[in-house]
């Protein structure tokens, strides 16, 4: 069968499966995705190869959009999805696949995924250093009053990085709400 057959077929059933996993906070994998596709009667005569190309397609188009985010890997190379935050919080504006009429918005939402990993990462770091000036502070009582504006700062450092993740999670909702229309 062709992509173009089992796109109308499976479009409203993967969409279903993922408002499920989402209002259940589950973990999926693209296999599971196309395995819980080829249960149902109306996919018994497709390919599950070409079944699982097309939820591939579907997951990476979401990922880009920010509405999926890949938070592990299964066994040596299936990798492990979940939908965003974000998306949880408005299940029913989830978007249904569509396709991205203008290359500047979805290479901007790209771009804001880019960042907020890098944000990410710097809060990550914060929060190391946080950890280490409480051990310290335990483990040598005498200078919890040399380290308190250090551990302050890198505190506040922390909370600002958090705010602008919220907000780039704002931004890119929005954006995937409106279907990549600039």
């Amino acid at each position: 069968m062709s992509r173009q057959y089992i796109h109308p077929v499976a479009e409203a059933p993967l969409q279903d499966l993922l408002k499920h996993k989402a209002a259940n906070g589950e973990t999926f994998t693209v296999c599971e995705l196309r395995d819980r596709l080829g249960e149902r009667p109306e996919f018994a005569d497709f390919d599950p190869k070409r079944l699982c190309k097309y939820v591939r397609e579907q997951i990476y188009k979401r990922v880009e959009q920010g509405v999926v985010e890949q938070v592990g890997t299964k066994g040596k190379c299936r990798k492990v999805f979940q939908l965003t935050a974000v998306v949880n919080a408005g299940l029913e504006e989830m978007p249904h696949d569509t396709t991205c009429d203008a290359n500047v918005t979805m290479s901007l939402v790209t771009q804001l995924n880019r960042d907020s990993d890098a944000l990410r990462d710097k809060m990550e770091a914060h929060m190391q250093q946080l950890q280490t000036l409480k051990e310290m502070a335990t483990q040598y009582p005498d200078i919890r009053d040399t380290i308190a504006s250090l551990f302050d700062e890198k505190e506040a450092q922390a909370k600002a990085l958090n705010e602008k993740l919220i907000i780039y999670a704002e931004v890119r909702q929005r954006l995937v709400q409106q279907g990549g229309k600039a």
